[in-house]
C-alpha cells in the first residue's frame, strides 16, 4: 500500500500519551517518567507529520490570517461604506472579531482535548465562509459588525485551537519549533495575500463579490484541513470531562500565569500598527502613492521570513532567549515608527514590524509547549490563554482608537502600542528568570 493510500485509510491517532492527573492507565511509573514516554512516542516527520502542519498552515490563514487582514476594511470603511462613523466604531468590528477568535477558545480547548477536532473544524468552516457571505450583502453598520465582526469571528475560533494543538504531539522538541514556525507561515501568507486580492478585486467588481471571493478561498482551504486531518488524542480523550481538563491543565502554575501575563500585553499593542498605518503613511509622505495601500500587505510579507529565522536561531540560543529578543526588537520597531515622516520611512517601519511581530506569533505556541509538560492538555491551556488574548485585543486597537482621536494623535496611539509590547518582554524575561532558577533547584 503506497504512502497517499495509507494516510487515506488512515483513522485519528491515539496518541501515546499517559498523563499525571486522570490517567486511566495503570502502573508504578512516576509523572516524570511517562511524561518522558510521552516525549518519544512522536513520529517526529513522516506524511501524516507534515501533513499537520499542512492542515495547521491553512488553519492560520484562516485565523490569524483574516484577522490580520482587517486593515485594509477599516481603510475601505472609513472613506466608503461606513464613511459616517468613526475611526474608533470601525475598529470595534474588527476587534470583536479578534475577541470572539481568542476568548470561545476556553470552550473549543477543552473540546479539542476530548476528542472532537473534526467536528470543531467543520463548524468553523460553516461560520467563516458564511461570515463572509453575508458580510459582502451588507449595507449598514450593525450587519457588518455582526457578520464580519461576529460571525467570522467566531468561526475562526473554532479553527484557531486546531491550528495550534494539531502539530506539537507529531514532532520532539528539537524539530517542534520549526514545524510550528512552518505551520504559522499561512497567516502571514494569506495576510499578504488577502489585502492585495481585496484591493485588486473590489475596484473591478464591486465590493459584494470581492468578499465573496475571499469566502470562497477560505471555503476551500478548510475543507482540505477537514480532510486530512489526524489529530494524535491521549488515550482517555473521550472520557475527559471539562472538570478533569481544568486541574490536569496546572492553570495556577506560576510560570503559566506569568506566560499569560505577556502575551495579553503583546495583543494589547499588536494591532494599532495594522489597523492605522496606511492611515498613518498617508498623512506622512504618502497620500497620493500607490505604494500607500500595499504597505499591510508588505507587513505580512515580511512576516512570513520573520517566522522562520527567528525559529532557526532558537536552536542556538534557546526558545525563551529568542522570544524575548523577538519581542523586545518588534516593541523597538514601533518606537521607530514614531519617526517616520516620509513613505520610505512607513515602508521601512512595514518590513521590521512585520519581521519581529511574525517571530512573535511564531515563537508564542512553541514557548507554551516548552512550558506544558503534557501535552494532552495543550488544547485547554490555549483556551485559557485566549480568555486573556482576547481581552487585550478587542481593547487594544479601539483604545489606540481613541487616542488618535482624543488629542493624543498618532503619537499617542504610536506610544500606546510600543510600551505594550515593551510590557511582553519585561514579563517574559522575569518567567526566563524563574525557569533558570528552577531548573538550578531540580539540578536538571
Amino acid at each position: 500500500m503506497s504512502g497517499l493510500q495509507a494516510f487515506v485509510d488512515e483513522k485519528p491517532k491515539v496518541a501515546a500519551v499517559c498523563e499525571s492527573e486522570d490517567s486511566t492507565t495503570e502502573g508504578n511509573a512516576s509523572p516524570r517518567l511517562l511524561v518522558e514516554a510521552r516525549d518519544a512516542a512522536p513520529p517526529d516527520g513522516g506524511l501524516v507529520a507534515w501533513l499537520q502542519v499542512a492542515a495547521a498552515f491553512v488553519l492560520y490563514g484562516n485565523t490569524l490570517g483574516l484577522i490580520n487582514t482587517f486593515g485594509v476594511y477599516q481603510r475601505y470603511y472609513e472613506t466608503d461604506l461606513l464613511k459616517e462613523y468613526s475611526s474608533s466604531d470601525i475598529s470595534w468590528i474588527g476587534s470583536i472579531q479578534t475577541w470572539f477568535l481568542m476568548t470561545v477558545g476556553v470552550f473549543i480547548g477543552p473540546l479539542y482535548d476530548a476528542g472532537h477536532c473534526r467536528t470543531l473544524l467543520i463548524v468553523g468552516t460553516v461560520f467563516v465562509s458564511l461570515g463572509f457571505m453575508l458580510t459582502s450583502i451588507s449595507t449598514a453598520y450593525w450587519s457588518v459588525f455582526l457578520s464580519q465582526g461576529v460571525l467570522t469571528g467566531l468561526g475562526a475560533s473554532f479553527l484557531a485551537i486546531p491550528s495550534i494543538a494539531i502539530v506539537p504531539p507529531y514532532f520532539k522538541p528539537a524539530r517542534r519549533a520549526l514545524a510550528m514556525g512552518t505551520a504559522t507561515l499561512g497567516s502571514g501568507l494569506a495576510a499578504t495575500i488577502l489585502p492585495i486580492v481585496f484591493q485588486s478585486l473590489q475596484p473591478a467588481i464591486g465590493f459584494p463579490w470581492a468578499v465573496r471571493v475571499q469566502g470562497f478561498i477560505s471555503l476551500a482551504t478548510c475543507l482540505f484541513a477537514v480532510i486530512v486531518a489526524r489529530p494524535r488524542y491521549a488515550q482517555n480523550a473521550k472520557k475527559r470531562t471539562f472538570r478533569t481538563l481544568f486541574k490536569g491543565a496546572k492553570l495556577k502554575d506560576p510560570q503559566f500565569i506569568l506566560y499569560v501575563a505577556s502575551i495579553f500585553f503583546n495583543n494589547l499593542g499588536f494591532f494599532e500598527p495594522l489597523f492605522y498605518l496606511e492611515g498613518y503613511a498617508e498623512l506622512h509622505g504618502g497620500a497620493g502613492l500607490p505604494v500607500t495601500k500595499y504597505l499591510l500587505a508588505i507587513l505580512n510579507a515580511s512576516s512570513i521570513f520573520g517566522r522562520l529565522v527567528p525559529s532557526a536561531l532558537s536552536k542556538y540560543i534557546g526558545i525563551m532567549n529568542a522570544f524575548i529578543i523577538t519581542v523586545f526588537l518588534s516593541s523597538a520597531s514601533i518606537f521607530y515608527w514614531i519617526s517616520a515622516s516620509n513613505i520610505a520611512g512607513n515602508t521601512s517601519f512595514a518590513v521590521l514590524y512585520g519581521f519581529f511581530c511574525g517571530g512573535v506569533v511564531a515563537f508564542a505556541p512553541v514557548v507554551l509547549t516548552s512550558l506544558t509538560e503534557d501535552l494532552s492538555y495543550l488544547g485547554t491551556r490555549l483556551g485559557v490563554l485566549n480568555i486573556f488574548k482576547g481581552i487585550a485585543s478587542v481593547i487594544g486597537a479601539p483604545i489606540g482608537g481613541a487616542i488618535l482621536e482624543s488629542g493624543g494623535g498618532y503619537l499617542g496611539m504610536q506610544l500606546f502600542s510600543a510600551f505594550s509590547v515593551l510590557l511582553t518582554a519585561v514579563f517574559a524575561s522575569i518567567l526566563q528568570l524563574m525557569i533558570v532558577r528552577s531548573t538550578k533547584r531540580t539540578g536538571q
